[in-house]
């Protein structure tokens, strides 16, 4: 197998990175995967494992850059980027690049994996995307309630940020952080002003994109008409809001193509259990997809 690193630019003038692996004797499928918040092509633990998993049914694994990888990247004649600065519906311009570069390199059955808030982002983009139409299937790793995991947050604390962020725009500092530097994911990173509103105005299109917390409705999920797979640890209550067996039941309710496996003894990020995560997407494959 070749390991090269690739890039592409988003129609918006953002340059992203990615891992392309593609077997010896590459079928025309590809996988592409989304990364949770602040993440990245390389840091999570299961990524050796799906990776070799998919060359070995002859699929190419590309795992992406997006727009929210890092926390705060703010330069002078760049696209201002980073989990920080980000607007969630342009998640639609990075994966549109992402998969005209599979479509150039002469691939036609696009899956889209993603993980944690790249499962947000993979449902928006299945239901609303450019090139929705192409893509054969849709994996979800640790599905999450973003605006859900927010609200549950500032109910906890007693915190209220809305305020200062709307503040902040009207006196025109959009990318200046929140004071609370730990103002989203669930207490973990800073927000600056623009993210803030983009994402936790009631409303928003984050909102929309996978509201587990309502126990009911997954709108943007019913409009996919591909395969799905949802994978969840059953340790993993954090970003679901409801319970794993509510959310689980709600997913394949809402999308009769939709089909859940949970994993014992697994947290939100798989570890320890790759071989079993791997092993779950590729039965998953070879039954629903490659056929």
């Amino acid at each position: 197998m070749q390991y090269p690193i690739v890039n592409v630019t988003t129609s918006d003038g953002l340059l992203l990175h990615g891992l392309l692996t593609e077997p010896e004797n590459r079928s025309d499928a590809i996988v592409i995967h989304t990364h949770g918040t602040s993440g990245n092509f390389y840091w999570n633990s299961f990524y050796p494992s799906l990776t070799e998993s998919a060359g070995s049914m002859g699929l190419s694994y590309l795992a992406t850059n997006n727009r929210g990888s890092g926390i705060y990247e703010l330069e002078e004649g760049f696209v201002p980027h980073g989990a920080a600065l980000e607007h969630f519906e342009d998640c639609l311009l990075d994966t549109d690049a992402w998969i005209e570069l599979a479509l150039s390199k002469g691939y036609k059955k696009i899956i889209l994996e993603g993980h944690s808030f790249g499962t947000e982002k993979v449902v928006y983009y299945a239901a609303k995307g450019k090139y929705k139409d192409i893509v054969a299937a849709v994996i979800l790793l640790g599905f999450s309630d973003s605006y859900g995991t927010q609200k549950r947050y500032l109910q906890k604390t007693g915190k209220e940020l809305m305020s200062e962020a709307q503040q902040l725009l009207k006196y025109d500092k959009p990318y200046q952080l929140l004071s609370d530097l730990r103002a989203q994911a669930d207490g973990a990173i800073p927000a600056s002003a623009t993210t803030y509103v983009n994402f936790f105005t009631p409303g928003s299109e984050l909102s929309k994109a996978f509201p587990l917390r309502n126990g009911k409705e997954l709108p943007l999920v019913r409009e996919i008409h591909v395969p799905i797979l949802g994978v969840i640890g059953d340790l993993d209550e954090e970003y679901t809001i409801i319970t794993i067996r509510d959310a689980m039941t709600l997913l394949t309710s809402e999308n009769k193509l939709a089909e859940v496996r949970q994993i014992k003894n697994s947290g939100h990020g798989f570890d320890g259990k790759e071989e079993d995560l791997a092993a779950v997407i590729a039965d998953f494959l070879k039954r629903r997809v490659l056929h």
